[in-house]
């Protein structure tokens, strides 16, 4: 089949690769026309420089479809870092302009990809069926037609149903690092820690480099000295599972401050109702189906299976096109839904916390209470591994759930260590209200 990928992100460039080898004609849209040089600066990527994580399902995916893109990767500097307790699970720490720029070599020593450059500027559907797209202004005919184009495009909005969900009530800054000459770079697990008001994160990067983030309440004006080079220095050597990372003399930062905003936990399908293709021959994949709060890094893990999984239809002579769409959707009822209502669970209830408020104990509970219960008893480590590495979907914290809040009873409540958001605001000379 002709086919046309929408696209050129991680989730966009994965589809492309993986269907060019199955024999189709592909041709990827995208309006970046790649890096020229060191620099690059992503068209329309906001996250582009971003701290990124790359689960275990994107390493076995990379794997299963394509083992000589891992290996490129590696080349370039990337690392497998092992699970914690999971022998054989394996993650990825890479920068995403490295793993882009690798992906983009790959892609352009396939045969049978036609890489393109240019904006979408719609979808050609007639009678039901999808008959292309119409590339700036040129009409670009395919008979299956792959839309990864990201989480603000309105791409064929009008064939489909609302999105469930919106802002998670989040923002955040990030800062990538390297470590100097005779410093021990990052390895391991990301470092993730919920402090009194605010989420800091360590994750490894490519070779000796690592990006830091703080995630806060969007609303909370107190965080915005951080957007400074100064205030999130100072913020950063406060919080104690940033000050070993950002330390001068021990790390040199390579990128500004920057900035993730507008922030959302979102869900769609496909069609405009479960059960309904949007057209023949037309997939959605990627953020305009799950959106999540970046902060937990779960995105790619989710959509890179998702894609898999339309592969995985495709592939079966025994299905249709509208079987296949069909297939995708029940595929993200079941594997992609459950996480973005955990997301949405897990950030309302935290933005609550940070306000001051407790735990209600009707509802069920967040995750990260769960998780962080592990930290007092040990009985729990092996549901909250299977959820940190999600080899298991979040229901597997249902199991645990009556112990915690046995220790809810008692009087136990997640620790929040690091600096107070008056503390944070004394620091970095904000008035607070």
């Amino acid at each position: 089949m002709k086919a046309v990928v929408a696209g050129g992100g991680p989730v966009g460039i994965y589809a492309a690769i993986a269907l060019a080898r199955r024999g189709h004609a592909v041709t990827l849209v995208d309006r970046d026309p790649g890096p020229t040089g060191s620099d690059w600066q992503r068209a329309g990527v906001m996250q582009f420089e971003h701290a990124h994580g790359w689960r275990p399902q994107v390493v076995e995916a990379l794997r299963a479809e394509m083992p000589d893109v891992l290996d490129a990767l590696l080349d370039a500097g990337a690392r497998l870092e092992q699970l914690p307790g999971m022998p054989g699970i394996e993650a990825l720490a890479c920068r995403r302009p490295v793993l882009e720029r690798v992906l983009r070599r790959c892609a352009a020593q396939e045969p049978d990809l036609r890489w393109r450059t240019g904006h979408v500027d719609r979808l050609e559907v007639s009678d039901g069926r999808t008959s292309g797209v119409v590339v700036d202004g040129d009409p670009l005919p395919a008979d299956l037609v792959v839309v990864a184009t990201g989480r603000n495009s309105r791409l064929g909005d009008e064939l489909r149903g609302p999105a469930e969900g919106g802002s998670c009530g989040f923002s955040y800054v990030t800062r990538v690092y390297r470590a100097l000459p005779g410093t021990a770079p990052y390895r391991g697990f990301p470092s993730f820690q919920t402090g009194p008001g605010y989420v800091s994160v360590v994750i490894g990067g490519d070779g000796d480099t690592h990006s830091v983030v703080i995630a806060y309440p969007s609303h909370d004006e107190t965080f915005g000295g951080l957007r400074t080079e100064g205030g999130f220095a100072t913020a950063a050597q406060l919080v104690p599972n940033l000050a070993p990372w950002t330390t001068p003399d021990s790390f040199e930062p390579l990128t500004d401050v920057l900035v993730g905003g507008h922030l959302t936990n979102t869900y769609r399908l496909q069609g405009p109702a479960l059960g309904l293709p949007p057209a023949t021959g037309l997939f959605f994949v990627g953020d305009a189906v799950l959106t999540t709060n970046p902060a937990a890094g779960r995105n790619l893990a989710l959509l890179i299976p998702h894609v898999r999984h339309l592969l995985g239809s495709l592939d079966d002579h025994a299905q249709d096109l509208d079987d296949a769409s069909l297939a995708l959707d029940s595929w993200a009822e079941q594997h992609l839904r459950p996480w973005y209502l955990d997301h949405v669970r897990w950030d309302r209830t935290l933005l609550e916390r940070f306000d001051g408020r407790d735990l209600d104990l009707a509802e069920r509970l967040p995750s990260d209470v769960i998780c962080a219960a592990a930290e007092v008893d040990d009985s729990l480590r092996p549901y909250v591994g299977m959820y940190f590495g999600m080899v298991a979907g979040p229901d597997i914290l249902d199991a645990a759930e009556p112990r915690v809040r046995e220790l809810l009873a008692e009087g136990w409540r997640p620790s929040t260590p690091g600096p107070t958001r008056a503390e944070l605001a004394e620091a970095l000379h904000v008035p607070t209200r």
